[in-house]
């Protein structure tokens, strides 16, 4: 039986999460969905799972689970309350951390705002299993700093051609400018099996070839 959030005790070191991020070159791949419908699936075996809002401007996952949070990452960065203030309990008991919606100081982070915010985040791992990023859409500064915080990326993709595009535009700015070059490819809205693994083929050959 799960604890209510606020009996939780997420000061007490464990054990560092497993950090996933989950990106896509462009909006609309249905990212975030996927995000929720894993954490949700993840608590419901046992783990103790942590959602990010990483899309600090234009933030969702708070209106696809229909929930009203008091407070949201950009009150962290005025000093108003703690990250530990801002944790929501979504369903399964997953927790939240959302960000703002329409807060355009957030979509650029600087470097000390980055670093501010992972060592408050490193001060709430301490009590979770995994946790998951949801990056904004695109290659803005933000999307590739919490993809490389992350011990794994997935690429998120459908079968239609700007999305296969933006998917490889992606790609190529972690490994040319930043020099990751691991992913894992999740290929969304595909009609069957094959449909996927022709998007996957594809994304091989010309990373495979040019990168």
């Amino acid at each position: 039986m799960k604890r209510p959030l606020a009996e939780r005790d997420i000061t007490t070191a464990k054990h560092p999460p497993r950090v996933i991020s989950f990106s896509s070159g462009k909006g609309g791949v249905g990212k975030t969905n996927i995000v929720v419908n894993l954490a949700i699936a993840m608590a419901d075996l046992g783990q103790r799972v942590m959602v990010l809002d990483a899309d600090l401007g234009l933030a969702n996952i708070d209106v696809i689970l229909g929930l009203t949070p008091k407070y949201t990452i950009d009150n962290v960065f005025s000093g108003y309350v703690t990250l530990k203030d801002v944790l929501i309990e979504g369903p399964s008991g997953i927790l939240i951390l959302p960000a703002g919606s329409g807060v355009t100081e957030l979509l650029n982070l600087g470097e000390g705002e980055k670093l501010f915010l992972l060592d408050e985040i490193e001060g709430l791992g301490n009590d979770i299993d995994i946790m998951l990023i949801d990056n904004a859409a695109g290659i803005s500064e933000n999307v590739m700093y919490f993809n490389l915080a992350a011990q794994q990326r997935v690429v998120v993709a459908t079968p239609e051609p700007t999305s296969i595009t933006d998917a490889y535009a992606l790609i190529k700015v972690m490994v040319n400018k930043y020099k990751v070059n691991t992913f894992s490819l999740l290929i969304n809205m595909a009609r069957d099996e094959s449909d996927a693994l022709k998007v996957f083929r594809q994304l091989t050959l010309v990373t495979d070839r040019f990168l």
